[in-house]
């Protein structure tokens, strides 16, 4: 009899997606690293309080409050170790979470609206 074999990598996504993880290490999906970061190797974290919005301006040359971007050789994805950020504005996950994330072309900013709650939660609402 045949088994069907279940693919274990998932196809690369093609919207941006910023993943908050409960270790404080910030995950960039292929779609940030491939089409937003480019050349860049650090970046500088922003937030919004009033409207819960992480902002991200990516820039080639380090500078005292800029945090290093990790990116596999692969380019498959990357990583922000934001632990400090999260705890100064207190937006640790209870669990690790992806949001979409959309660049920003006037301000030069990836921005992740953390206000609507979690893609699984909207999922789990959805669903009813």
């Amino acid at each position: 009899m045949w088994e069907s074999f279940k693919r274990k990598m998932r196809v690369s996504p093609k919207d941006p997606t910023v993943t908050l993880s409960t270790t404080g290490s910030i995950g960039l999906n292929t779609a940030v690293v491939r089409n937003v970061i480019g050349d860049c190797k650090y970046a500088h974290l922003f937030f919004d309080r009033e409207r819960h919005l992480i902002g991200f301006k990516f820039i080639k040359q380090s500078d005292p409050d800029a945090y290093p971007v990790q990116v596999t050789k692969s380019k498959s994805h990357g990583s922000v170790a934001g632990v400090a950020f999260m705890k100064t504005y207190k937006i640790f996950p209870t669990e690790t979470t992806s949001y979409s994330a959309t660049y920003d072309e006037q301000s030069k900013m990836l921005i992740v609206d953390i206000s609507g709650g979690t893609e699984k939660e909207a999922k789990k609402k959805a669903k009813g």
